[in-house]
């Protein structure tokens, strides 16, 4: 069954149980209806239903916060990947520069000590007739000379860049490994989740199911019709992007939370963040976390329009930062907050706040 037939046949039964018995003889079928509108059962369907529900939304928001660092895991190891193979390049160079480098040295060194060495040359350059002959060898020869000790400095630096670039190596393999590891366990604890999710699914009453979608679409149409419009004047705030920013995100009040979404229609939190500073002329890093550190962070009790607030799982842990918002004044915020929902002003709330941080400071 799909998620829109499930959804029909839960607003159907929604639909049954608000509808009165008529006061008339009840065929088999009827009585079965009517016995399950009349059903005390009903009452802890419903209640199964809602915490159904609840569930399956605290997984999904879990599993997208999930997906949201893998990307981002697997984007920095992509980033890592190409830094292992311009580096790989640049030392193939230096190693080739470097050994053409010695060969020609060592060439010039053996010719020069098969002549007698340096003092041997001179002493040549010193033989001719005419002083003009004498200083133009001694001149010549210098040049010889000097040439070799700066092809045998480019040999030294050449040899020490091989060196930083070895270490440069060591570093990107083991920011690799790590990286690698990290995707990984991120990859399983989000299969995990999806799979907790069906297993819930699978598990549940049918009935319970039904109606669980049923409740979840009310709800998603609820948020789309019940959204405070704003109609003071925009905030200026503390920076000269505040105020910008506060209007780009004011002016999307009602658009719909897609997770992964950056605008201009459909919106997840950081998107939402990132869209309205880029209107505001201010660029801000993708994810919620790094908006967060991108930023100056500010008391609690300082916080004025246009502040990001950041909530996270655990307040001591910022690996576990999970939603951001702005500060509009007045106790309020926009922000988009979860799959099912839209942009919308909510009053502040401070359970689960990890900090606040102004950005463009």
């Amino acid at each position: 069954m799909t998620l829109r037939t499930g959804i029909a046949v839960g607003a159907a039964l929604a639909l049954v149980l608000l509808v009165p018995a008529a006061p008339v003889q009840a065929s088999p079928s009827a009585a079965r209806v009517l016995d399950m509108r009349t059903s005390p059962d009903i009452d802890s369907v419903r209640a199964r239903a809602v915490a159904l529900r609840e569930q399956l939304a605290s997984l999904r928001d879990r599993a997208e916060w999930t997906a949201e660092r893998l990307a981002d895991a697997r984007g920095q190891l992509a980033a890592a990947t190409t830094s292992a193979i311009t580096a790989d390049q640049q030392l193939a160079n230096l190693q080739g520069a470097s050994s053409a480098a010695e060969i020609d040295i060592a060439h010039r060194v053996r010719a020069i000590e098969q002549s007698g060495g340096a003092a041997a040359l001179f002493s040549q350059a010193l033989e001719a007739d005419e002083i003009t002959d004498v200083t133009s060898n001694v001149a010549a020869l210098n040049g010889v000379l000097t040439t070799d000790l700066v092809r045998a400095d480019d040999s030294e630096a050449a040899a020490t860049q091989m060196v930083q670039v070895h270490a440069r190596l060591d570093q990107i393999s083991d920011e690799r490994a790590v990286l690698t590891s990290r995707a990984s366990e991120l990859a399983q604890q989000a299969h995990d989740l999806v799979s907790e999710q069906r297993a819930l699914v699978a598990a549940a009453d049918a009935k319970v199911a039904h109606l669980a979608a049923a409740i979840e679409r009310q709800a998603e149409r609820q948020a789309e019709n019940n959204v405070t419009p704003w109609n003071g004047d925009i905030p200026s705030g503390p920076t000269p992007y505040s105020g910008p920013a506060i209007a780009a995100a004011l002016s999307k009040l009602g658009s719909p939370y897609v997770w992964g979404a950056e605008g201009p229609s459909t919106f997840d939190c950081s998107g939402l963040v990132q869209w309205s500073y880029l209107q505001a002329g201010l660029v801000l890093p993708r994810l919620a976390s790094d908006q967060y550190f991108a930023s100056t962070p500010i008391p609690t009790d300082q916080m004025q329009p246009g502040d990001l607030l950041v909530y996270a799982y655990d307040t001591s842990d910022p690996n576990t930062i999970h939603h951001i918002t702005m500060y509009i004044g007045n106790g309020q915020m926009v922000h988009a907050p979860h799959t099912g929902d839209v942009v919308r002003i909510a009053p502040v709330y401070y359970e689960g706040l990890y900090g606040v941080a102004r950005p463009g400071l």
